[in-house]
């Protein structure tokens, strides 16, 4: 958490002043149904304790992760919930009026039972938490894991997100298992290196310091079937020098 609140504050300065932590109490109270504090990834409990309450004008999702309102939605006793020792809920979509399906947006919930190797995460799912209990629904899966899905948000709303947003340029690569790690090699050749976020085979934020640029690469999931890369540089002649070295290899990076 300093280093994702380290990047923000580079990239937007003021990004981070809103957020408030939850407290011990509540932290305590949702891990209770799920076996406690050590059933939590650790990695959400440090989220929690940095912006669980509130994450001010970031809004990390089409609903809230506020603590809260996870709280008082569980005193819900009408609801039906999935198995709390498999499963637990960290966002909860909101109800939207200009929704079709008449349905609130889908939660963000951990497989609690499918830990990261290190133990400090957990594989995440999307889908509404009645029908994962009912059995029913389409289980989507657009992030591997938390931090995927932090770290991808966090570079979108901070860096892809600002006006204009039409300057942020996006690349379709190929298919192959092996796109994100020639992607990698190939934007570390130009000088781009990993941020305080981190990175995973899946999701992959460098930072080009000299040219004051951010690129993403995404690999390919089971809704987007190729590896991507976006890119933005705060001086749009910075971008435009790094699209021109992009486009002139772009074959060797896709399929073609």
């Amino acid at each position: 958490m300093p280093g994702l609140l380290a990047f923000m504050e580079r990239w937007k300065p003021g990004s981070t002043q809103g957020f408030k932590p939850a407290t011990a109490d509540q932290i305590a109270a949702l891990a209770k149904p799920h076996g406690g504090l050590n059933a939590l990834p650790h990695v959400y409990r440090e989220f929690l304790e940095t912006m669980g309450a509130s994450t001010g004008s970031l809004r990390l999702t089409f609903g809230t992760t506020s603590i809260s309102a996870l709280l008082e939605d569980r005193e819900n006793l009408q609801r039906e919930r999935p198995d709390a020792r498999r499963y637990l809920r960290f966002t909860m979509g909101e109800e939207d009026e200009f929704n079709t399906t008449g349905r609130r947006d889908t939660d963000d919930i951990f497989e609690l039972f499918r830990p990261t190797p290190d133990g400090r995460d957990a594989a995440i799912i999307r889908i509404h938490e009645e029908d994962l209990a009912r059995g029913k629904g389409e289980i989507e899966r657009p992030f591997p894991t938390f931090s995927d899905w932090l770290r991808t948000i966090i570079v979108s709303r901070v860096v892809f997100g600002t006006e204009p947003k039409e300057q942020t340029e996006y690349y379709d690569l190929e298919s192959k298992p092996e796109a994100p790690a020639k992607a990698y090699e190939f934007l570390t050749r130009l000088g781009f290196s990993l941020t305080e976020l981190g990175a995973s085979p899946a999701v992959i934020p460098l930072e080009h310091a000299e040219y004051c640029a951010i690129a993403l690469i995404d690999a390919a999931t089971a809704s987007i079937p190729s590896t991507s890369v976006q890119l933005r540089a705060r001086d749009k002649a910075q971008q435009r020098i790094l699209e021109e070295v992009i486009s002139d290899h772009e074959e060797e990076l896709s399929d073609g």
